[in-house]
């Protein structure tokens, strides 16, 4: 693997990125000299676009040409027409990861085709998955996903060794999480994480333009309308007022071209006005606070230090907040950049020769949703709860509702709410079982999460007739495989490499799409995750043994082509 790994805070608003440079995580400036660009593009037509402060200026020119906030659609079904193409939240992600990759090559001189991607700590396997996605159609190679939180905390604690309760308070753009870890010596233990994927400074700027609006709509009277132009410059007003007022007890709004023939529209905001229209927001994030804090088995005098990260937190009200809240002042730190050095640091960890910090470090995390059955009355039946750490194993035992069935199906389903159609269906299947009167049945349901990502095997065992059955759930992507081929294709000009992995007797094991990007070295890790191989294994293409720094573009594979895990010995 390249020892250049990248790592992206892939953000709602504003994206950032650093990489490791003697022994220190360094945040890489895009090709504007800045250090945050803003996750917005710009489709002038199917084939031209821009992406970040260029296609910003074009909110205003061209309001239905451009797409902002697109990490909030990961995961579901949006799509952007533009000329013949519909285009869906991955490719779009796509073109913004590609941006950063771009202006990091030509800023250092790196290839990095290895990156450390950040997460919301609340996000489903879906959204997660969905951002990988993303970030692969831009020729990337993920190595790891890690929660943003968690990455914050790197960033912050790498550098002490006390030990200490740590509560990161992430209030981005989009996004609000907040996780609490043990910090001791270079490791980092998750004790609980939770938050909600929608809310951010997104929802506080849409309180500021609908009171700039209804000032607006008072001048004008009825007869003006507001048109998407004219939105986009109020979006634009809006977000530039919430960062003055940051520092400044009041700040003066100005809309140069409203309608014809009319004056431009000026007026003032202050920071008590501002306050009051977001208090209730910044109050929101009260209850994922206590919650992350009674998941923990915490007080919130038994904290340590707090994290404040996302350019939210930069706003005085929010500050005040957590400062009243626990009584205590939260660290200095940059809450913009802390996300992407701590991806880096993380992405230190995969590199043969480990920096002196990365030696340091060990991360474990937990699961961000909890993962149960559904049974008789529709309810969904916790296996195994939300913050558990992983990796872990839990078996919990369940009988059959009505007589003599010979069979029960296993549905599995993971989220917090109490009926189990109203969070995400993962998958079922059907284990035969000794049919007996109702509730006679002693069916194990044992729950496995390891520490890869979106892997969860499910085992059901029948204690009367000795059947059992172990299925592996993981998290599928939205997009097919040839779609999400299709859009590489498109955007980065090759799409993934279809192989068949078999084995020496020539059963074939399993169909893998490949990203042209991932190494070898990338590849086994995936086998052996997936418990296709192990590690005293190779694999072997056609005569040839790869080592593991070659990517799959410098194979110049087939769709089609076999790759064979064999012994070290070749028997």
């Amino acid at each position: 693997m390249n020892k250049d790994i990248i790592g992206i805070d892939f953000g709602t608003t504003n994206s950032k990125m650093a990489y490791m440079l003697l022994d220190e995580p360094v945040v890489i400036e895009n090709d504007q000299g800045s250090k945050i660009t803003p996750s917005i593009v710009y489709f002038k037509n199917e084939k031209e676009f821009s992406i970040g402060e260029q296609a910003k200026h074009n909110q205003i020119i061209h309001p239905d040409k451009v797409v902002s906030s697109i990490k909030r659609e990961m995961g579901t079904d949006y799509k952007k027409q533009v000329g013949r193409f519909k285009f869906p939240p991955e490719y779009i992600g796509a073109l913004i990861f590609q941006k950063l990759i771009q202006d990091a090559r030509e800023r250092t001189g790196k290839t990095f085709y290895d990156a450390v991607v950040s997460v919301p700590a609340n996000y489903s396997d879906s959204q997660r998955q969905a951002i990988m996605d993303a970030a692969e159609i831009a020729g990337i190679n993920v190595v790891r996903l890690i929660n943003e939180p968690t990455a914050a905390a790197l960033a912050y604690g790498i550098r002490e060794d006390r030990d200490r309760k740590v509560l990161v308070y992430d209030f981005g753009g989009g996004t609000f999480d907040v996780s609490i870890l043990s910090v001791s010596s270079g490791f980092f233990d998750v004790d609980a994480s939770t938050g909600e994927h929608r809310l951010g400074g997104d929802d506080l700027d849409t309180r500021i333009i609908a009171y700039i609006t209804k000032a607006l709509q008072k001048e004008l009277g009825k007869g003006d309308k507001i048109d998407l132009a004219l939105q986009a410059t109020l979006k634009e007003a809006a977000e530039e007022a919430k960062i003055a007022l940051s520092t400044e007890e009041i700040t003066r709004i100005t809309i140069p071209f409203v309608a014809e023939n009319r004056p431009p529209f000026t007026m003032e905001l202050t920071r008590q006005t501002l306050e009051s229209l977001i208090q209730d927001l910044i109050e929101r994030t009260r209850a994922p606070m206590e919650r992350a804090l009674h998941d923990a088995s915490l007080e919130k005098d038994e904290i340590d230090d707090i994290l404040l990260v996302g350019g939210t937190t930069l706003i005085p009200a929010v500050r005040r907040f957590v400062t009243e809240y626990f009584g205590k002042e939260p660290l200095e730190g940059d809450p913009y950049t802390a996300v992407a050095e701590g991806a880096a640091l993380a992405g230190s960890t995969y590199v043969p020769e480990k920096s002196r910090m990365a030696k340091n470090v060990e991360i474990s995390d937990v699961i961000s949703s909890s993962l149960g059955v559904k049974i008789t009355n529709g309810t969904l039946s916790r296996v195994i709860e939300r913050n558990t750490k992983i990796p872990i194993s839990r078996t919990r035992l369940y009988t059959n509702s009505w007589d003599y069935v010979p069979e029960v199906i296993i549905a599995v389903y993971q989220g917090e709410e109490e009926m189990a159609e109203d969070n995400e269906y993962l998958g079922q299947f059907y284990i035969s079982v000794e049919p007996m009167p109702a509730e006679e049945n002693k069916i194990e349901v044992t729950f496995a999460v390891g520490e890869e990502f979106g892997i969860l095997n499910v085992r059901a065992y029948d204690t009367d007739s000795g059947n059992e059955r172990t299925v592996k759930f993981e998290s599928r992507s939205r997009l097919s495989k040839k779609e999400k081929s299709k859009w590489m294709k498109k955007l980065v000009g090759k799409g993934s490499v279809h192989v068949v992995i078999g084995d020496e007797s020539g059963k074939t094991t399993l169909d893998m799409y490949l990203n042209p990007a991932t190494s070898i070295e990338s590849l086994k890790r995936e086998l052996i995750d997936r418990q296709i191989m192990t590690g005293d294994e190779m694999i072997e293409i056609g005569e040839m043994t790869p080592g593991d720094d070659l990517r799959i573009s410098d194979l110049n594979l087939e769709d089609g082509c076999i790759i064979t895990i064999r012994g070290n010995n070749g028997e």
